[in-house]
């Protein structure tokens, strides 16, 4: 049986993922697709649809296009109330 990534993993996954989407190329960053493609499969492998972190919500998208398969938008009230979203805003 797999291992589920843990609410660490991806709370760490989130903050490489954005500090690197904010200094990068992006798309055109190697170092963003790995963490893009590493933040994309801990979500997938957790039992949750989606993640939310500083007030954004992190979906896996698997019709994306390279360097869009994480879709970022702020959480709404729903996303917060899902149970199948993690949400690592809460202590």
């Amino acid at each position: 049986m797999a291992r589920t990534p843990d609410r660490a993993l991806l709370s760490r996954l989130v903050d490489a993922y954005d500090r690197i989407a904010e200094e990068s190329l992006g798309m055109g960053d190697p170092e963003f697709h790995e963490i893009e493609d590493q933040l994309f499969d801990a979500i997938v492998e957790s039992p949750y649809r989606a993640v939310i972190k500083n007030g954004n919500i992190y979906i896996p998208d698997p019709n994306g296009s390279p360097g869009e398969i994480i879709v970022v938008d702020p959480a709404e009230s729903e996303d917060v109330d899902d149970p199948r979203v993690l949400d690592l805003d809460e202590d």
